[in-house]
């Protein structure tokens, strides 16, 4: 009988792992990708349609990531914008929801998992740099037992420590800072050694931004919001108010926001002095960092009417083209190119540094600029995906 038991079981095991696959996680190349992507029409003054790449994927060289779900795993997968082919899968078999998947530098992207797991995947190689385990939160076990909540209970963004990449994992209560080289966790908050809005915190969200990260938390029905250090979570200042949730890292040690008026304002990062304020930048219905164009030496913004380029170290106008209404609003800029939409379907593309209109391209549908790298952009053109233009 106990043998006939053993049998039993060792079936229905096999049949299970053969229904549902083996537990882990695993990565599979299939190919070279080619990195840095310098297709025909790259680098030429005009706009050229040189790719496609699926609707909210991160570009890296001619490799576009996505999210990907299956009857019994989920993962990623890395296609060549060149022809569509597969450059590798990235499968987790039994695997807790995974969340997007977050780009930490030019090559290199963090499949984060529900559970704590995170991996970081070298895009154009196709392996796995690093996994880390975070601990659990403070309301791990809550959130997880009301499973729409848990999903809500996570946000993952990314800060920098000079050249090195940070990845911000706020999940279930609990702030984690990541070593974006290693994977090993820098800092956590709240901390033994926080303020007293460590205890009694009713809700908790963070953002990286550049250098800082930004925490944003209600304690006992008070808002108490701070800015601290990337590199080791010191408290750099406190905050008041919404304004900086869509703050945009600008470099120089200097962050930008919009105000409730519409104004453009940059601070300190350091200290959160405001150095300059451009009032007339029209902002009021874009308040949104990620819709701001951001390069070395200016920051360019679109409101209802125009293109304004300001300088980051004054705030002076350095150029100011005027164009029509239009509902996407993001600007996207390498510093040598700028392109905005100039109507619904139309794309120009402008001088970073002048204002001068180089090119125009209609497309065949509605556009939404969505990324600019390498000389590279993504533009969305109605709900088919991206055209990749350079």
């Amino acid at each position: 009988m106990r043998l006939i038991q053993i049998v039993s079981c060792a079936v229905v095991s096999i049949l299970l792992l053969g229904f549902v696959g083996w537990p882990g996680e695993t990565m599979t190349p299939m190919g070279d990708s080619s990195y840095p992507w310098r297709p025909a029409g790259w680098g030429t003054p005009g706009i050229d349609v040189v790719g496609r790449a699926p609707f909210a994927a991160e570009v890296y060289g001619d490799v576009a990531v996505r999210s990907r779900w299956g009857l019994r795993t989920a993962g990623l997968v890395g296609e060549r914008i060149t022809d569509g082919s597969t450059a590798w899968r990235y499968e987790n078999g039994w695997a807790d929801d995974s969340l997007d998947p977050v780009r930490v530098d030019d090559r290199r992207v963090a499949a984060v998992w529900r559970d704590g797991r995170v991996s970081l995947i070298d895009v154009p190689d196709g392996r796995i740099v690093w996994q880390a385990d975070l601990p659990p939160g403070p309301d791990h076990e809550a959130n997880r037992a009301y499973d729409e909540e848990w999903g809500a209970a996570w946000d993952i963004s990314m800060a920098t420590d000079g050249s090195v990449p940070l990845v911000v994992a706020l999940h279930e209560g609990r702030l984690d800072v990541l070593d974006g080289r290693t994977g090993a966790i820098r800092w956590s908050y709240p901390s033994d050694s926080s303020a007293s809005c460590a205890t009694g915190v009713s809700s908790l969200e963070a953002r990286g931004a550049g250098e800082t990260v930004l925490v944003f938390q209600d304690c006992a029905g008070e808002e108490s919001n701070v800015a601290l250090s990337a590199a080791d979570g010191r408290r750099l200042w406190g905050f008041d108010g919404g304004e900086l949730w869509h703050a945009r890292a600008l470099g120089a040690d200097r962050l930008a926001s919009v105000d409730a008026g519409g104004a453009l304002i940059v601070r300190r990062v350091q200290d959160g002095k405001i150095l300059w304020r451009a009032p007339s930048a029209g902002l009021k219905n874009n308040p949104y960092g990620e819709a701001m164009g951001v390069s070395d030496k200016l920051v360019t913004v679109r409101s209802e009417t125009e293109v304004t380029a300001y300088r980051i170290a004054d705030g002076e106008v350095a150029w100011r083209r005027t164009l029509g209404n239009v509902w996407s609003r993001t600007v996207l800029t390498d510093g040598v190119d700028t392109y905005v939409a100039e109507d619904a379907t139309t794309l120009v593309k402008l001088d970073a540094r002048t204002g001068r209109i180089v090119d125009r391209h209609r497309f065949e549908d509605h556009i939404t600029p969505q990324w600019i790298r390498d000389g590279l952009a993504g533009i969305g053109v109605g709900t088919g995906g991206d055209a990749v233009i350079g």
